[in-house]
């Protein structure tokens, strides 16, 4: 950070991470992998505390995802906004961020139905000001954006990931990802009913929720 010489990229992945899970985690390595990113760092989100009763809370998420992720090196944990007392909007973490890392590009990763209705994003116009959009999508899916969001992915959209390493935002980019039918929802009401989640979620994942025996009495 002490040079104008170019940084590669890091990227950021946000989700309430409820638990977390392969359907997470597989295209977090996927793309990071794919776009030779430094760095890739989990977000987890702030959840109100009074949705949390029939969920983990940030201390038990933020747990899970440091399980998940321990014997991966380019994966890394970002809790700012799992810290903060209210949910922040993706625009203040983003100016957040690039205080943080003046001079690395940084990739904000959402799938393609975050995509979908980026226009009623906060200050979605902003965004791109301050991050390249990576967007995880599934094979061969075409998808229909109303006419707000395809103006921005026909201006911005590019194919060339060099240029997310040497731009420092701007730039919109479709990565083709294992797209794993795996949902949290299911997975906490797999575990209400008292059906095994083996395969769908890491090993330590599984032994931390049955160590602390959550979501077993849950209604969604």
């Amino acid at each position: 950070m002490h040079n104008n010489s170019q940084q590669q990229a890091i990227g950021f992945l946000g989700g309430t991470f409820d638990p977390i899970h392969f359907g997470h985690l597989r295209p977090a390595l996927e793309i990071s992998e794919a776009l030779s990113l430094q760095q890739l760092f989990l977000m987890p989100n702030h959840i109100a505390p009074h949705k949390s009763a029939s969920h983990a809370t940030a201390k038990q998420r933020s747990e899970m995802v440091k399980l998940a992720i321990q014997h991966q090196a380019r994966i890394e944990m970002d809790t700012r906004e799992l810290n903060r007392a209210k949910p922040s909007y993706t625009i203040d973490t983003l100016k957040e961020l690039k205080a943080l890392y003046p001079s690395t590009p940084i990739c904000f990763i959402m799938g393609m139905d975050s995509l979908i209705s980026f226009d009623t994003w906060f200050q979605w116009q902003e965004i791109l000001n301050y991050c390249h959009l990576i967007i995880s999508q599934r094979p061969r899916w075409h998808c229909q954006f109303n006419s707000a969001v395809q103006e921005v992915v026909d201006r911005c959209k590019t194919t060339n990931k060099q240029e997310l390493h040497n731009l420092q935002s701007g730039k919109i980019y479709f990565q083709t990802t294992s797209q794993l039918d795996i949902s949290s929802t299911e997975i906490r009401q797999l575990l209400n009913k008292k059906i095994s989640i083996d395969y769908l979620v890491p090993e330590a994942v599984n032994d931390y929720i049955k160590e602390h025996k959550l979501y077993e009495a849950i209604s969604n």
